[in-house]
């Protein structure tokens, strides 16, 4: 396939190359999605409360923010597919321990280092592709089509951990996504090339690293858009943390069909995504965000509405789906725009901005487990006070990240301003 860069040479397709990038980063959300329906059931097997469960979640964030930091300058430095490669195997490792765990505490540990390794997926997929796609608008396109097949894992993974569970039991979840990781370290190994040249990497240097963090905070703009994406995408962590436990013990869904209901938040992030990678080469980045922005804003009214005046279970599936599918067109075009200011230290701006975000979402389903363990003395959340964290919560990550969008759009009209004077 031919590239904006001409010294980028992609022996297959761009269709193949996408898929096999899309595989890829199906390996993050198939880490958390594909569980989910067994969560009641581990803390029933380890004889722990549900919040001790939802620890694996937390924890695994709190990896992926904390790999971020460390992957993204590993990449600027010594370059793509050897840091790729590096992640899949940590990965295969991690999820076969996970698997193996045979206690809680065992499970946790090792869902901590499953998430640094996942981390190392998504840092140099979103700077291999900036490698390769230099303008701004292009990058969010192709990056829409990459989510577009990624976005198939949370659509199957709680169908597929419903039936795990019903036929072996939780620990064949990890087994398969092993599985899974093995199959995307044979496709890199055989068909992605390093794209990113000698010459234009990054010396290693943890005072480079610092200053580039720095520069990174200093620019007020770039920084508000990660803050943005934070927040945005901090509302799915919410669900992840309590949606299970909302869905299952308090409005009773089997755990068999819970992946059901989940596959519906992912059929409106392929619409969301599909309307994105269509409209952002006419419209910009900067409109797709503000278009994701204002949907979410309303499913959060309806939701709001919903929980307060208990209109039924499903139009609160109906305002989650709507909320959580707009995440992506959010996050991406974010993305875009912070690459698009730092495309030299691409790996870099995306392992910060990465931290920030699973950072935030790792906190808030901290918070979250904190808050139903102290209120629940019991090893079941049953009551309707977890469905109302949850909602409260998305509520204030929603209003914080279009605040911060209309906080940003301020910035630069009054940058306008002092132009023209």
């Amino acid at each position: 396939m031919q590239t904006q860069d001409p010294q980028i040479e992609i022996k297959v397709s761009k269709q193949a190359l996408i898929f096999i990038l899309g595989l890829i980063s199906m390996l993050m959300p198939l880490s958390i999605d594909m569980y989910l329906p067994s969560m009641p059931t581990i803390a029933e097997k380890f004889n722990v409360a549900d919040s001790t469960v939802q620890l694996t979640i937390s924890c695994y964030l709190l990896g992926f923010s904390l790999g971020q930091l460390l992957f993204g300058p590993l990449t600027d430095s010594y370059g793509r597919r050897k840091v790729l490669t590096f992640g899949l195997i940590i990965f295969i490792i991690a999820a076969l321990c996970c698997g193996l765990a045979a206690n809680i505490n065992q499970l946790i540990t090792a869902r901590f280092f499953h998430g640094i390794a996942a981390s190392a997926t998504t840092i140099v997929i979103n700077a291999l592709m900036k490698d390769i796609y230099r303008d701004r608008d292009e990058f969010s396109k192709m990056m829409s089509f990459v989510m577009l097949i990624s976005n198939v894992a949370p659509l199957l993974a709680p169908i597929i951990g419903g039936f795990i569970l019903f036929w072996f039991d939780w620990q064949a979840n990890f087994y398969v996504l092993s599985l899974m990781a093995i199959i995307c370290l044979g496709l890199v190994t055989i068909n992605i090339p390093e794209t990113l040249a000698k010459s234009k990497r990054d010396k290693f240097s943890i005072i480079r690293i610092l200053s580039n963090f720095i520069a990174l905070f200093r620019h007020r703009q770039v920084f508000t858009y990660m803050m943005i994406g934070a927040f945005s995408g901090a509302g799915l962590f919410s669900f992840l943390s309590l949606g299970p436990f909302v869905y299952i013990n308090l409005h009773g869904v089997a755990s068999i069909n819970f992946g059901y209901y989940f596959a519906i938040n992912i059929l409106v992030m392929i619409f969301m995504n599909t309307l994105n990678s269509r409209l952002v080469r006419r419209v910009g980045s900067i409109k797709m965000m503000q278009l994701g922005l204002l949907i979410q804003f309303i499913m959060t009214i309806g939701m709001a509405i919903t929980s307060i005046f208990n209109l039924g279970f499903f139009f609160l599936v109906i305002f989650i789906s709507g909320y959580i599918g707009c995440i992506p067109t959010i996050g991406g075009n974010c993305m875009a725009v912070i690459l698009d200011s730092y495309s030299h230290i691409a790996g870099t701006a995306s392992s910060l901005a990465g931290t920030i975000r699973f950072a935030v979402a790792g906190a808030i389903g901290v918070l979250l487990s904190t808050l139903v363990s102290l209120h629940n003395t019991t090893t079941s959340v049953t009551n309707s006070l977890t469905e109302s964290l949850m909602v409260g919560s998305m509520v204030i990550c929603n209003f914080l990240a279009v605040g911060l969008f209309l906080s940003v759009r301020n910035i630069k009209r009054k940058k306008h301003d002092l132009s023209i004077r």
